[in-house]
């Protein structure tokens, strides 16, 4: 089974939803766990450390890369 994770570790993204949208990261893993803004599934996502320093897991539909 193949998961939609369009994004590597190290590439720069924004989230564009959810309780941290507009904050700019970097991707650390793609993991499959539940997600800040969806606690009560298992989903695709990204560990994220955004550029404040701190660490969030966030669903692949929530981010978008940047160029």
């Amino acid at each position: 089974m193949s998961f939609p994770y369009r994004c590597n570790r190290g590439d720069r993204v924004k989230i564009i939803s959810g309780k941290h949208k507009g904050a700019d990261g970097t991707v650390d893993s793609s993991v499959f766990q539940r997600s800040v803004d969806l606690p009560d599934e298992h989903t695709p996502c990204y560990h994220v450390l955004l550029d404040c320093e701190l660490v969030v897991t966030v669903n692949v539909k929530q981010v978008e890369a940047l160029t």
